[in-house]
């Protein structure tokens, strides 16, 4: 048998090469009828693309003026605890617009609104609009979006949607960084050194947060074995009760208030216990802390989403893929080395 190409393919469906093309990537312009009509035939006759032509002639429209390739989509949705997208997800959602255009897509913003806006009417609404893809925010993992019609777009989520994997994800290592980031202060001399966070925040990233801080406690050592701090709503209260029973030389958190309500009870920061916010990008204050590079993760989400798209894949995997990427230490006022403080009254005296 010869071998089935576009444009045979194109022969035998009774169309052009070029809608061919279209329909094998889910373009919208393609009417339904056709594209199911193109994409049966094509797997009926064993059509397989090129992946190398295929390259290659991304390389050659990259060069030239970039044109429109169709409509993309990032949907923020809204939990009890956080109604709006927070800064560091408004940058997400700056960067993977501006990667978009970059990429000849445009990328609109959408927020759910239930009961008025559900994931199954946005879902209509974004295929009236010819979206091909979306990439969904959440600031927890919720059921919310279980009627979103899937199997009509590429998706792929930032951070973690459901604690089952059913999308694609983009997510900062956050295992790997925390673990990096607490061997690091403990060569600064912290070695009491205690975590305080919202069950929620760590809900949403698969309880990585946790994860890592126990297991360095156990398998490395060297930072105390003071228990996590684990509330819905941190308070100064609960939080100043746990600092005064365990008396932490460092906390590790995301509420950077714990700053000031250290200082209001007398206690110096970083002179007594230092400060170190998982979530750098959050601060309402300057400190020390973990940068989770939102601009970085709206950017990947967004070629990911491209990838699938120039792949055809529409709808849920069957194996979930994760890209992990790494956050970054920033040096701040609220932590100091304890092992240069040791040192300077021998120095002195000497």
């Amino acid at each position: 048998m010869s071998k089935i190409t576009l444009r045979t393919l194109a022969v035998s469906c009774g169309v052009s090469a070029a809608t061919v093309s279209r329909a094998l990537s889910g373009h919208p312009n393609v009417r339904p009828a056709v594209r199911t009509r193109v994409q049966a035939a094509a797997q009926a006759q064993g059509y397989t693309p090129n992946q190398l032509v295929g390259s290659v002639m991304a390389h050659v429209r990259a060069a030239r003026t970039q044109t429109f390739h169709g409509n993309l989509a990032i949907v923020f949705v809204p939990s009890a605890e956080q109604s709006q997208p927070m800064p560091m997800q408004v940058k997400m959602i700056a960067s993977a617009e501006v990667r978009a255009r970059e990429l000849g897509f445009t990328l609109g913003s959408f927020r759910l609104d239930p009961p008025q806006l559900t994931a199954e009417i946005l879902g209509r609404v974004l295929r009236a609009r010819g979206v091909q893809g979306v990439v969904f925010i959440h600031p927890r993992q919720l059921t919310t979006i279980d009627q979103f019609p899937f199997a009509h777009f590429a998706s792929v989520a930032i951070d973690y949607a459901s604690p089952t994997m059913v999308q694609h994800s983009v997510s900062i290592d956050h295992y790997a960084t925390l673990s990096s980031a607490l061997n690091r202060l403990q060569g600064l001399g912290y070695a009491q050194v205690g975590l305080f966070i919202e069950g929620h925040k760590d809900e949403r990233i698969m309880f990585k947060w946790t994860a890592a801080f126990r297991s360095y406690q156990e398998a490395r050592g060297g930072i105390g074995r003071i228990p996590v701090l684990k509330l819905e709503k941190m308070t100064a209260p609960k939080f100043l009760a746990w600092h005064r029973q365990h008396r932490p030389d460092l906390v590790l958190g995301h509420v950077d208030k714990a700053v000031a309500w250290l200082r209001s009870a007398g206690c110096g920061v970083p002179s007594h216990t230092g400060y170190f916010n998982l979530n750098w990008n959050e601060r309402t204050r300057p400190c020390a802390g973990l940068e989770l590079r939102p601009e970085l993760q709206g950017k990947v989400a967004v070629e990911s989403l491209v990838a699938q798209i120039h792949r055809n894949e529409r709808g849920l995997p069957a194996d979930p893929q994760t890209i992990t990427l790494r956050g970054e230490w920033v040096d701040g006022p609220t932590i100091r080395s304890l092992l240069r403080a040791a040192a300077e009254p021998r120095a002195q005296r000497k």
